[in-house]
């Protein structure tokens, strides 16, 4: 296992600083080590108050390091004032040939000061040459070149003045360009820049992200121009997926939910493909009603019916056997996946349903297996709903749902005009409904 050590501010809401890089670290398959310079009070509204961290405990953290772990790669964001640039600096000496990325910064958002004058000059003359790449904005840029910068040429022109200054590389970041958001990357032979669509929100944590993922790349082997362009990918996927925790506040950003959530739904999918299998074993083609049947699978956090898995096309006979047309995708099935969220509203657990023809024989094995079995009257309700498309069985189940003690496995109902009688199994996944398929057969 590598490791990756940053030395930066700690937030406690954890949108920037050393928890957000340690989030990209571990989503990236790397174990993360942190280092705390300084403490940033802040919220979803900005910077407060700043505390660095007590000097003693910041150099006996360093000395452990030093002397108990390897380290792979060093991420460095806020250093607060000379004296924690030095003690880096004493550190970097020890881990000759790591890629180190230097990320400075020098203020909030809110514009809160970060680091003094004389710990930015110190930065810049100890730090940024044992840098592999130095992360600025164009703020933060303007700063160390001493001019105002304005446009992508411009940013060109203070790349090469800080390359031609002992920067091995630099990625200027241009999210506060006027027009087209641009990053310039500059390694002393060539340029490249890397446009993006401007997003109408405030996102707190993107430059720690962006230069966490850079190193991910660079200890993964990554030369430094594709350890730009993959970091770019990676930050487009995880802005598509911000956040807000609060109602008025900065969006947030985790690699951690975003692989989270990509793993979830693969493992739905997954689960699916795997329960057709079986029930293609188990072959009860009995269960087939007319108008077919489908399987769903709701993702833990479903919000609407593209988060509910299903198949495509619904579940059929061909000659005597159960008939799968396609694989399993997202959204595939909204009658499938309403029933899911509905049912989700009151027991979130239960994630999984399919849907089976009526049968007295069925419904008799499954009270005599301890299968909770519920029955609903279609015509019995609200003609309000009775026309309503998609509204009907959501009403129905959600009300026999509220007079439940416990979940149902079974919730059936004798059809209406024109509505075939059905049996709807509940489970919590895919795999349970297969195993209460097999209790219920007759």
């Amino acid at each position: 296992m590598k490791n990756i050590l940053t030395i930066a501010g700690y937030d406690p809401t954890s949108g920037a600083g050393i928890t957000r890089d340690a989030d990209t670290f571990f989503s990236f398959g790397f174990h993360a080590i942190s280092v705390p310079a300084c403490t940033v009070v802040q919220g979803p509204k900005g910077v407060m108050d700043v505390f660095p961290t007590p000097q003693d405990q910041f150099s006996l953290m360093l000395g452990m390091i030093n002397d108990d772990l390897q380290v792979d790669g060093v991420k460095i964001g806020v250093v607060c004032d000379r004296w924690y640039v030095d003690e880096i600096s004493r550190f970097l000496r020890k881990k000759k040939g790591i890629p180190v990325v230097v990320d400075p910064v020098f203020a909030s958002k809110n514009k809160k000061e970060l680091i003094t004058e004389e710990g930015m000059r110190r930065l810049v003359g100890s730090l940024f040459p044992a840098a592999r790449i130095v992360t600025p904005n164009i703020e933060e840029t303007s700063l160390l070149i001493g001019e105002k910068i304005d446009s992508v040429e411009e940013m060109k022109a203070a790349a090469k003045v800080l390359v031609d200054s002992g920067v091995k590389a630099v990625i200027i970041k241009g999210g506060h360009l006027k027009g087209e958001p641009t990053d310039v990357f500059y390694d002393g032979k060539e340029f490249v820049e890397w446009k993006k669509k401007r997003i109408d929100r405030t996102i707190h944590g993107t430059g720690c992200s962006f230069s966490s993922s850079v190193l991910t790349f660079l200890v993964a082997g990554y030369p430094l121009k594709e350890s730009f362009l993959a970091a770019q990918v990676h930050m487009e996927r995880l802005i598509r997926g911000s956040y807000r925790i609060d109602e008025g506040g900065y969006y947030y950003l985790s690699s951690g939910i975003m692989n989270g959530k990509a793993a979830q739904r693969l493992e739905a999918l997954v689960e699916l493909q795997e329960a057709a299998k079986r029930l293609s074993k188990l072959n009860c083609i009995e269960f087939v009603p007319e108008v077919q049947m489908n399987m769903g699978y709701a993702l833990a956090d479903a919000k609407g019916t593209e988060d509910v898995a299903a198949f495509p096309a619904r579940i059929g006979k061909r000659g005597n056997n159960i008939d799968f047309r396609g694989d399993p995708e997202f959204g595939a099935s909204s009658h499938v996946a309403r029933l899911i969220l509905t049912y989700m509203r009151h027991y979130p657990f239960m994630r999984s349903c399919v849907s089976i023809r009526y049968d007295e024989a069925v419904l008799s094995k499954a009270k005599g297996s301890n299968i909770d079995v519920v029955f609903f009257d279609r015509r019995k309700e609200p003609l309000k709903v009775r026309g309503a498309e998609g509204k009907s069985l959501d009403h129905l189940v959600d009300m026999t749902l509220r007079k439940a003690a416990t979940p149902p496995d079974i919730i059936y109902d004798k059809g209406d005009i024109g509505k075939e009688p059905i049996i709807r199994l509940f489970a919590r996944n895919p795999l349970e409904l297969i195993k209460k398929m097999e209790m219920i057969r007759p």
